[in-house]
């Protein structure tokens, strides 16, 4: 059940508050808004100054486990696996992927040592 809040944006404690304000990925003046605490049972989604610096590590793994997937993927419809066409592909799909990423690196780090933060 927690993976499916995860991907829901969904808090960690309660599963029904957002964490994020704006819902839409793609809205880029609003991409990192989040909420302080849960709406709905108060949770704190800023346990300490700082915490969210371990999700560039998550963000980091995401970004690559997505090149290594396209750069397959392109070896796989023939392309030779070292090739300037692939290096674009990779980059436009970070591009791309970017907001996905943020968000969902947050939210992992969130999940995963959020709990073991006390206030």
């Amino acid at each position: 059940m927690a993976l499916k809040h995860l991907f829901q944006n969904k808090c960690p404690q309660c599963g029904k508050g957002n964490i994020f304000i704006n819902r839409n990925l793609f809205s880029f003046f609003q991409l990192t808004k989040m909420n302080i605490k849960c709406p709905n049972c108060n949770y704190n989604f800023f346990p300490e100054n700082g915490f969210y610096w371990g999700a560039m590590f998550v963000s980091y793994g995401l970004a690559s486990l997505e090149g290594l997937l396209v750069i397959l993927a392109c070896s796989w419809y023939g392309n030779e696996l070292f090739d300037y066409v692939n290096l674009l592909i990779i980059i436009s799909f970070m591009i791309i992927l970017f907001p996905l990423n943020f968000r969902l690196s947050r939210i992992i780090w969130l999940y995963i040592f959020g709990n073991k933060i006390k206030e």
